[in-house]
């Protein structure tokens, strides 16, 4: 029987051998931060996805045959996109669709949309409504989710993963240099309610939620890397609240 899906094979091979390039290139690396892309998932965790989502069945497909290892893709377009594999799934909506901290549904995200990436927090999406695979994204952090077509399909979303950072060189990534910061909210400022309103943008919650928030500072509000951390902090200045910012190692980024 013909596989109608042979482009995500073809696909994902050349990510493999994407990432066997970069342990070649700084096997340090690769033992500091472990990367790999295994062949099968389990099948339990395609039942849960399975369950919990009607899926396309291209991205079925691709999900049962990628199953990623802390990989993070670094190219012109991403700064680190993490690619969801089944595993990773419904934690992967935590944020976007779901609040894990109130434990609920964050109501201004569109029913349908489902998030398979993110990039430092803006997300790539396929709509559940429409059975295909074309793929939508958004800027996040902007109080409002405005999303226009990034991908006319999977196959050309995970080729984009695979573009170096300069035409002829992979390892040009590797070798940059990111710095990375952490945000936190100390305190509500001289305007309370705009420090509640950016709470409540950042969180997805409502006012009520946004106060307990309120109560437990030092608030982490933002974590990633400096181009991130000057709009966060820029928009902190604008209304006034109270605020430190905190340069962390990148052992400290990846910890969490």
């Amino acid at each position: 029987m013909e596989n109608i899906y042979k482009d995500i094979d073809i696909v994902i091979d050349k990510m493999k051998a994407a990432l066997e390039a970069r342990r070649e290139q700084d096997r340090q690396y690769s033992t500091k931060y472990p990367i790999d892309v295994i062949t099968e998932a389990e099948e339990q965790d395609i039942l849960i996805v399975s369950d919990k989502w009607s899926l396309p069945d291209e991205y079925l497909y691709f999900l049962k045959r990628y199953v990623p290892l802390s990989v993070s893709w670094n190219t012109d377009e991403y700064i680190n996109l993490d690619i969801f594999g089944a595993k990773d799934l419904i934690q992967g909506q935590w944020g976007y669709n779901y609040n894990p901290v109130t434990d609920e549904a964050i109501t201004d995200w569109p029913t349908d949309y489902l998030v398979i990436a993110s990039d430092e927090g803006n997300p790539y999406c396929i709509d559940l409504s429409k059975r295909n695979t074309v793929i939508y994204t958004a800027e996040h952090g902007t109080g409002s989710w405005d999303f226009s077509i990034a991908y006319d399909n999977l196959v050309e979303f995970l080729q984009s993963s695979l573009l170096p950072c300069t035409p002829n060189e992979w390892d040009i990534c590797e070798s940059e240099q990111y710095d990375y910061y952490k945000i936190f909210i100390t305190g509500s400022g001289s305007d309370k309610i705009k420090t509640l309103v950016f709470i409540k943008k950042m969180f997805g919650c409502d006012y009520s939620q946004a106060k307990k928030y309120m109560e437990t500072v030092p608030l982490q509000v933002y974590k990633g890397i400096a181009s991130g951390a000057t709009k966060v902090e820029s928009e902190l200045k604008r209304i006034g609240t109270d605020y430190e910012i905190r340069k962390i190692t990148t052992d400290e980024f990846f910890k969490g």
